[in-house]
């Protein structure tokens, strides 16, 4: 927690509090909010959803998640999908995939987080800012989160950034949400295999020309992001 960062400082906010299902944060007028740990379960929710980066988590802050994704764009980025996977169902569930010898293509880059909950707008736009040629964002069956309700978080975080990705010029369809236990293996490789299918028939010239002309755009959207 970064107190000074904290909106609620000089007005309401709240918005930590409300998303955290187990109410571990509390917020009163005037003062930055307060997180007891003993209650806190590690979903990171309220850090994807706070406005001001006031919250941070452990092992996951967004330096070392955005270092990830730059990390597995370094080379022929416009050929890859970044996967932003939850710990307990969507990441088991592609384990499960390899583990069971379910054939699916080598363009996926998996990125593990507690939650998909934790998965912010800005971690999708820094990839395609890098030149991604996808991007999925997964997490547990809606009734079946690890963390009660942090998928629903998720959905609802995520969906404005179809519209958002169309008004910069990147085509929509490149980036997928998807839930699925850690049971379902083999419809995570089906999955990642119909998305590098569509992939390839959008073609990686179009895909570089979309990047191009959007990472202008992207860029000045990410410097008010950045936190």
């Amino acid at each position: 927690m970064h107190p000074e960062k904290c909106r609620n400082i000089e007005g309401e906010c709240g918005i930590c509090a409300s998303k955290c299902p187990y109410g571990a944060i509390t917020v009163e007028p005037g003062k930055p909010a307060v997180v007891t740990p003993a209650k806190c379960h590690g979903c990171g929710t309220c850090v994807a959803d706070c406005p001001s980066g006031a919250l941070t988590q452990m092992h996951f802050t967004d330096d070392q998640v955005i270092f990830q994704i730059d990390a597995a764009l370094r080379d022929k980025p416009e050929e890859k999908i970044i996967a932003f996977l939850c710990n307990w169902c969507s990441y088991a569930g592609a384990d499960l995939a390899g583990t069971s010898r379910f054939q699916y293509p080598a363009n996926v880059r998996p990125i593990r987080l507690m939650c998909s909950g934790r998965i912010s707008r800005r971690f999708v736009l820094e990839a395609f800012k890098r030149g991604a040629g996808m991007v999925l964002a997964s997490g547990c069956r809606f009734g079946d989160c690890h963390y009660i309700k942090g998928n629903y978080n998720a959905k609802a975080r995520l969906e404005p950034l179809y519209k958002i990705l169309k008004a910069v010029g990147i085509s929509p369809n490149r980036f997928k949400m998807a839930w699925f236990s850690a049971a379902e293996g083999e419809y995570y490789s089906k999955l990642v295999t119909e998305m590098v299918d569509e992939l390839n028939k959008m073609g990686l010239d179009r895909i570089k020309k979309e990047n191009e002309a959007a990472r202008p755009r992207l860029e000045k959207m990410l410097a008010r992001m950045a936190r």
